[in-house]
């Protein structure tokens, strides 16, 4: 046993291609999975711009989002009512 660990030269070894094809692999998947986090936060980023446009628009109209609600509701509800003599004819 002893020939066995005397016989290697710690100058001469080195990972050899099994080495390199693993740190390639890797280096793959690291790039790929860097893209596709990209794209992802575009979209969030996106989704965010977004969302803060929605909620800067209600607090400029936000009397006027009211107003819209309730004018909405009572169209509903006149539509409603309408409906239910109609029925009954």
């Amino acid at each position: 046993m002893r020939y066995l660990a005397v016989s290697l030269d710690p100058n001469q070894v080195s990972p050899g291609l099994l080495g390199f094809i693993i740190v390639c692999i890797l280096g793959v998947a690291v790039w790929l999975l860097c893209r596709n986090m990209g794209k992802h936060l575009t979209k969030l980023d996106n989704a965010y711009q977004a969302e803060q446009a929605e909620l800067a628009g209600d607090g400029e109209n936000g009397e006027n989002a009211a107003q819209d609600e309730q004018a909405e509701q009572d169209a509903e509800e006149s539509a409603d009512t309408s409906a239910i003599p109609a029925q009954q004819k």
